[in-house]
């Protein structure tokens, strides 16, 4: 016994040494590519600190036109507050002067901003709050009221703010799981709960009704990549019954070449599983494959992050930025960095 354990402790140990300069040469390639990607988001960002973002209908995906969206500008905000390259603090100041500009009383956004015929939304509103608090500023009550006041009669949350009777030109009343699981980020980070929306949402994971995608996130890993992210860095505790099931479901889906597929969904993959704690080859092969998948301006590729509702007769709406996908895998690289 005493042999196999010292022949043991020996493979150990050459394994360990053997790992330490593959991983010291990942994390080398990560930091370099963290850098290229923040300085894509500053080339590309807008004089008003806003981003481009596509919009395309599902049956005509050659017909792309470009949008400005506070939604994009949120995500990017928010994922470049984990980044310690000095040259996004320029990049997050200008998008905070930009959601900033593009806020109405008492606190909300629309998706399409000021002028938008739409009405303004809980997504962007949760969501930029949360970005617009990483950087110091304070939540006002009277947003968070707004939002909390969204409700169908089961006590979840429309997409839309307001009284329903006055919206125009929206697409579904429907309930979207991962709005829902945006807004109890929101709560969670100004120290709110709501059971009735946690346990619907805890529910959909138990009844695998999020591996179907919801109303206007098509991908199940935004869910999951939403569930983490509030259970992580909201503080929702009452989602901690799903967690394992999550971490099973996302570890269960990730492809031979590491990935989840394309490189949003990728950056999706390995942020629900860095959110939840994860480690090893796993993340490895995730964070090796984005590395490699940097294209030369330094930004990833353009892919479907979100979609309209399936309501209009020539195809759901599409919509995608490389600017957002590019957050998100910054936000990877840089979490992974501080592992």
């Amino acid at each position: 016994m005493q042999f196999n354990f010292k022949i043991a402790s020996t493979l150990a140990l050459i394994l360990l040494i053997g790992c330490r300069p593959q991983t010291s040469e990942l994390r080398r390639r990560c930091a370099e590519a963290e850098k290229k990607g923040v300085a894509f988001l500053a080339n590309s960002q807008k004089s008003s600190g806003g981003f481009t973002t596509y919009e395309w209908r599902v049956l005509y995906p050659d017909k792309k036109r470009t949008i400005d969206t506070p939604f994009t500008v949120t995500q990017v905000l928010y994922s470049l507050t984990f980044c310690a390259d000095p040259a996004a603090r320029r990049v997050r100041e200008q998008a905070a002067t930009y959601l900033n500009n593009q806020k109405e009383e008492p606190g909300i956004w629309r998706h399409g901003g000021k002028t938008d015929h739409v009405p303004p939304d809980v997504d962007d509103t949760a969501l930029g709050w949360v970005g617009l608090k990483r950087v110091g500023q304070s939540i006002p009550p009277d947003a968070v009221s707004a939002v909390r006041a969204t409700r169908n009669p089961d006590g979840l949350f429309y997409t839309w703010i307001g009284d329903p009777s006055t919206w125009i030109h929206i697409d579904t009343k429907e309930i979207d799981a991962v709005v829902n699981l945006n807004v109890l980020l929101l709560f969670g980070i100004v120290h709110q709960h709501d059971d009735v929306v946690c346990n619907y949402l805890v529910n959909e994971v138990e009844n695998d009704g999020f591996r179907r995608g919801s109303v206007y996130y098509p991908s199940p890993l935004a869910f999951t990549y939403a569930l983490s992210r509030a259970y992580a860095e909201g503080g929702v505790e009452c989602l901690k019954k799903a967690v394992p099931k999550i971490r099973d479901a996302t570890l269960a889906l990730q492809e031979k070449d590491g990935g989840w597929g394309p490189d949003y969904e990728t950056a999706l993959g390995v942020l629900t599983l860095l959110n939840l704690g994860e480690k090893g080859a796993p993340i490895d092969r995730a964070i090796t494959l984005l590395v490699s998948r940097q294209m030369s301006d330094g930004g990833w590729a353009l892919s479907t992050v979100y979609t309209g509702a399936n309501t209009w007769a020539n195809g759901r709406y599409i919509y995608g930025s490389r600017d957002f996908t590019t957050a998100l895998c910054i936000e990877a690289l840089s979490k992974y960095l501080r592992q």
